[in-house]
């Protein structure tokens, strides 16, 4: 059985300490990533396209063996030098372990944003060696280019690198255009430097929901999707029940996204299973690896925006469960009842369908004992606008989570 209080204080070291990058930081000159050679191991060579003074650095290809991308969220085309993996929602990430490198670099194929607005441009957290978080923006595009994430490092020491896909803008046509997505082509280190192997997590896990889950409105009052710095992936209430729960994780969370509502994004119903409107997420039928865990956390958008009425979830639901239980033919799933409670008795009937076809494996987390540290309008204990958690709401909504689900499977 978890320890809830052991965990709760993991919880505060887990979500608090991000450090902006700043102005003034140190900046580490690399060379323009405009040829990527070849070679048998894996690696390519970058050629200093600009600089022929500096010496030449080695880029590790996103396709790499040891580049720990995070499962279910990555569309990954190409190989080798044209390899590539987007995301298209925040809280996609990756780690690597490297070493025989003094500097460390991501390379990002800025095409997938041309025509994004600054304001609009992704955000990306980053930490080396479990250093403080640093956050930075991209901006540039129509090129590949690299952003530096950490130099003086000791050349024959290992190195971790941490690295998540922290915010972007949902209003630019997040599902159907890559404008405001995360791709990258991998990592530039010093020449001869290579990566080790990265350790992951035993479990997988793969989680859905709203804004919520995407970390809107975590560290500040969110007001618009162009001010973006209030808005924080990696501090949403699911890494911290996977982070307990011991899992890699995909982050599937936006808004604009309901249960049965079509808003900015089609219904989850019609989504689940794909990276973007033009990409499957399945093989042969199957989410692949087939993820221990699956969490779903939707129907705070399920409401009739003239009436503001809610909309019945419940068949919509069901029917969604069903198609998850062809593709995980064996995971456990938990279906959480929003913040706000909105929906419980839908997303509890849902849960008995399944349950009553056998299906022993999907459960309902309640988070009815939070319930009254939200509302619908204005500020409350846990929300700044009442209803997207802060870091402290979303700490406490992640360790309930975690406690339930655990018992859970203590049972089971």
């Amino acid at each position: 059985m978890l320890g809830q209080a052991s965990f709760l204080c993991g919880l505060v070291s887990a979500v608090l300490g991000v450090t902006p990058l700043a102005k003034d930081e140190p900046k580490v000159t690399w060379p323009k990533p405009s040829v990527l050679a070849s070679t048998t191991s894996g690696h390519a060579t970058l050629a200093a396209a600009t600089d022929k003074r500096q010496e030449a650095t080695t880029a590790i290809a996103c396709d790499h063996a040891e580049f720990g991308l995070a499962p279910y969220v990555w569309k990954r085309t190409g190989a080798g030098r044209t390899a590539r993996a987007e995301a298209t929602m925040p809280g996609a990430y990756f780690k690597a372990v490297f070493r025989d490198s003094k500097t460390v670099g991501l390379i990002v194929d800025g095409t997938a944003n041309n025509g994004c607005p600054v304001s609009s441009m992704p955000v990306v957290e980053f930490c080396v060696d479990d250093g403080p978080i640093k956050i930075v923006a991209l901006a540039r595009t129509t090129e590949i280019y690299a952003i530096p994430l950490g130099d003086h490092l000791e050349t024959t020491a290992q190195h971790r690198l941490d690295v998540c896909f922290r915010a972007a803008d949902l209003t630019q046509n997040r599902w159907s255009a890559s404008t405001s997505h995360l791709r990258i082509a991998g990592l530039v280190l010093d020449h001869g430097g290579s990566l080790l192997p990265c350790p992951r997590c035993p479990k997988r896990a793969i989680g859905f929901g709203d804004s919520i889950t995407e970390g809107v409105g975590v560290d500040g009052l969110f007001t618009s999707w162009q001010s973006l710095g209030v808005n924080n992936a990696r501090a949403a209430w699911f890494p911290i029940v996977c982070a307990a729960l011991d899992c890699e994780y995909g982050q599937l969370g936006s808004g604009g996204q309901a249960m049965v509502r079509p808003i900015e994004l089609p219904p989850l119903p019609k989504t689940w299973d794909r990276y973007d409107a033009t990409t499957s997420r399945l093989a042969n039928g199957l989410l692949l690896p087939e993820p221990d865990y699956i969490f779903c956390c939707m129907g705070t958008n399920d409401f009739d925006p003239r009436t503001r009425l809610p909309l019945d979830i419940t068949a919509e639901y069901t029917q969604w469960l069903i198609a998850m239980r062809k593709a995980c033919p064996h995971a456990q799933v938990f279906c959480v009842v929003p913040p706000l409670g909105w929906h419980r008795a839908e997303v509890k009937a849902a849960v008995a369908a399944r349950n009553k076809a056998d299906d022993a494996k999907v459960h309902l987390i309640d988070t009815a004992p939070l319930q009254d540290g939200f509302r619908a309008s204005g500020a409350s204990r846990l929300a700044y606008d009442g209803v997207h958690p802060t870091v402290y709401g979303n700490a406490l909504l992640g360790a309930l989570i975690a406690v339930e689900t655990q018992e859970i499977l203590d049972t089971n």
